[in-house]
């Protein structure tokens, strides 16, 4: 879909990209299809995908030609009135209308494929949601403002490094497949982005019923990332918090929720 053709499909429904969204419209053909590439190849069928903030429905409608079932989650209405119109009849297209960040996750998420241009503003929150999942997506393939791709491959003692590295590389392997400049967007938003690519690990290092409380150890334990670690997890650790290896993250979870007295069920406060 061309740049015209995109003013043109607003313009009919009386709409504009709106900022408050974080719109900005992927325009060049052949990068879609290399995103749509980049989610399916190699994975067996059937091909179902949970597709965040599809816009217009260029993704979507590679998807559906290449055979996946999609489920996509739309915040605008606007646009929602236009996938839907577009994609009516289409059996393997279901449409959720609302807020992703309040939408329920497939059930299992295994099963399921993530796709999406996320929007700028809730990258953060939702990859947070995302690393407390029980279950690992078979792949995700999302677009990201490119500092938010760099945290997440971030290595420790990087600038970049923090508990979003440490929460995703704990359950994923993270990939920075292609760095998009502005211009394939439209309107060509004022920083550069890139494509991820998530991966489950074979290694099972966090249990699933335990995601949830070691992201939440892990956020809580670099909110005062200057200070040494020792202070916070009460024993004799002098190292800051980018200073410690994903797999030193896993292993001072273990011995601390281990260490935890039997009335707290396991769980530990931080100091």
């Amino acid at each position: 879909m061309s740049i015209r053709e995109i003013r043109e499909q607003l313009a009919s429904s009386a709409l504009r990209p709106q900022r408050r969204f974080g719109q900005n419209f992927l325009h060049d053909r052949n990068m879609a299809c290399w995103i749509v590439d980049s989610a399916l190849q190699n994975l067996s069928l059937p091909w179902r995908v949970w597709e965040v903030g599809p816009g217009l429905g260029v993704l979507t409608a590679l998807l559906l030609e290449r055979g996946a079932g999609v489920r996509a989650v739309e915040i605008d209405r606007g646009l929602a009135g236009i996938l839907r119109d577009r994609f009516r009849g289409e059996a393997r297209f279901q449409l959720c209308e609302g807020d992703v960040l309040r939408e329920e996750w497939p059930d299992p998420v295994a099963d399921w494929i993530l796709i999406g241009n996320l929007p700028y503003s809730i990258s953060g929150p939702f990859l947070a949601s995302l690393f407390r999942q029980r279950a690992s997506f078979r792949r995700v393939v999302v677009t990201l403002q490119r500092e938010v791709a760099e945290r997440l491959v971030a290595k420790p003692r990087q600038d970049a490094y923090g508990s979003l590295s440490v929460m995703g590389q704990s359950t994923y392997r993270v990939d920075i497949r292609k760095r998009l400049p502005p211009s394939v967007f439209y309107p060509a938003p004022k920083v550069e982005s890139a494509l991820i690519c998530l991966e489950p690990l074979g290694e099972v290092r966090i249990p699933p019923e335990d995601r949830e409380d070691f992201c939440s150890f892990v956020r809580e334990s670099f909110q005062q990332r200057r200070k040494s670690l020792g202070r916070r997890w009460s024993r004799g650790e002098r190292r800051r918090p980018e200073e410690l290896s994903v797999a030193e993250w896993v292993s001072a979870y273990r011995e601390l929720r281990k260490a935890a007295p039997a009335e707290t069920g396991g769980s530990f406060g931080l100091t």
